[in-house]
């Protein structure tokens, strides 16, 4: 059913029936429904100006600290920001002072070398003459005609002289004659028994003609081979030998 309009005589505008949206209090704080987003991000877009704002004058203010500190600072407290071309210096001079010291130093060392070098030479000329006259003569007195054996006689080949007779010293005797000779590995013992003739034994041919000229030397005639005897030359002295 049409709703009837109404003319106020007194304003002369149409009425209508009232409805929900006539109930709106006298006194209210509520704003516009189509502001209230409006107001939000005017709000949010100040404050963000606002945090920009605070960032830009704190990063001046770190700038400012830290052109200072590294400008001024060092200046009021005496140092210096550039200590390269000192060091440069300094080492420029310490390379400068130890060159000629290299030098010096170097020829120094060679001339010393060099003289204690010729020093050396002309004592080993000198010292040489003497160490060989010394050293002919201790071979010479230490083994007496040595150079009067024959090729196939070793005068230093170890040999033993053994006691079988009766009476004693008879060993060393022959030890002290052989010594005499020229051989010089001659040892004097007892032997295990009682013998009546001498007699040279030798283990191998490789060591008959050393025992024939020991046995020459002590003139003695019976030589066997024999390899049941200690070491390699075996001189048994029995009763008979004088």
């Amino acid at each position: 059913m049409p709703t009837l309009q109404e003319t106020s005589p007194r304003t002369g505008m149409t009425n209508y029936p009232r409805d929900e949206f006539d109930r709106v209090p006298e006194f209210s704080n509520r704003s516009g429904s189509h502001r209230e987003n409006g107001w939000a991000a005017a709000a949010s877009v100040g404050g963000a100006r606002s945090g920009l704002r605070w960032l830009m004058v704190f990063g001046a203010l770190a700038l400012v600290v830290g052109l200072f500190s590294f400008m001024v600072l060092p200046k009021l407290m005496g140092t210096s920001n550039d200590p390269a071309p000192v060091a440069a210096s300094s080492s420029a001079s310490t390379k400068a002072s130890e060159e000629p010291t290299v030098d010096s130093s170097a020829d120094s060392s060679e001339t010393p070398s060099e003289s204690s070098t010729e020093s050396e030479s002309m004592d080993s000329d000198s010292t040489e003459p003497s160490d060989t006259t010394g050293s002919s003569d201790e071979s010479q007195s230490s083994s007496p005609g040595q150079s009067d054996f024959p090729e196939d006689v070793d005068p230093t080949m170890t040999m033993g002289v053994y006691n079988g007779s009766n009476i004693g010293g008879v060993a060393g005797t022959a030890r002290t004659t052989l010594l005499d000779a020229g051989y010089s590995n001659v040892v004097a013992s007892d032997w295990t028994k009682k013998v009546t003739y001498s007699t040279v034994y030798y283990r191998s041919e490789t060591y008959r003609a050393t025992a024939e000229a020991a046995a020459k030397e002590l003139g003695l005639t019976s030589i066997m081979q024999s390899a049941d005897i200690p070491g390699n030359i075996a001189i048994v002295l029995g009763n008979t030998y004088q």
